[in-house]
């Protein structure tokens, strides 16, 4: 093509046809930049349309991790809803409310521990680390994945103290009563592979019912699991927020 338009300009400056040669160099011209413009918009086109392939396969991505989390918040919530309901049972029984009929043993487990969350952010951590979060347009859900992490980092100091009171009720367990006898009313796989004897000591669980520190610890615990729900539930209320707004921008 080029030799084309050479040989051209060529004849009509041997054919002495000056303005011809002139108009036909700057339509030359005009059509060189006119090629070169399409080409930059059929690059800026493809460049646009990898951009929105690869952030659409970032949000189908973080939409995977984010129903996965609120699966889990919603299977940590109702667990430990079930423990704070255990502990209600129990400080129904302790002191002049003890009766024999009750058995602390089923549910002894319940109120001593809590279930704790452990969410999937594999995917955002590596979005994040990569600089990459900037690929998602949606200013909104920018702001709202940043913000995420520090709702989880709050969570898990709150997740850190349970653990180190429920250490403490485990302690006294270890102190006053049995886990043995705790455990055959246990339902827990891993107990049952185990296999565990019946304890070798005359110990009934059941006297813990009558000691008030015992009494103090089930309510502390249940304070502090509810504790921990009330930040699963903000932890919640964001990632539903996450998800509307995933799903809003995956339709478009």
């Amino acid at each position: 093509m080029i030799k084309f338009f050479r040989k051209i300009r060529q004849r009509l400056l041997s054919e002495n046809k000056t303005g011809t040669y002139l108009k036909y160099a700057v339509g030359e011209i005009v059509l060189v930049v006119i090629g070169i413009l399409i080409a930059l918009q059929i690059n800026n086109w493809n460049e646009n349309s990898k951009r929105i392939r690869l952030e659409q396969e970032i949000l189908s991505n973080l939409k995977q991790d984010f129903e996965y989390n609120r699966n889990e918040l919603l299977s940590v919530l109702n667990s430990n809803a079930e423990n704070i309901k255990s502990a209600i049972i129990v400080l129904n029984k302790t002191g002049n409310r003890y009766s024999e009929d009750f058995d602390l043993d089923p549910i002894l487990g319940d109120v001593t521990s809590s279930v704790y969350y452990y969410p999937k952010n594999g995917f955002l951590n590596d979005l994040i680390n990569s600089g990459n979060l900037g690929i998602i347009k949606n200013t909104e859900l920018r702001n709202r994945l940043s913000s995420w992490m520090p709702r989880l980092d709050d969570l898990n100091l709150r997740q850190k103290a349970t653990k180190e009171f429920e250490n403490l009720m485990i302690r006294y367990v270890i102190d006053n009563g049995s886990w043995l006898s705790a455990d055959e009313s246990e339902d827990d796989q891993t107990v049952t592979r185990l296999n565990f004897p019946t304890s070798g000591f005359q110990i009934n669980n059941n006297d813990l019912l009558k000691d008030v520190k015992f009494e103090n610890m089930v309510e502390n615990q249940a304070v502090f699991v509810e504790l921990i729900n009330e930040r699963l539930r903000l932890c919640l209320e964001l990632n539903e927020d996450i998800l509307d707004t995933l799903n809003q921008e995956i339709k478009k």
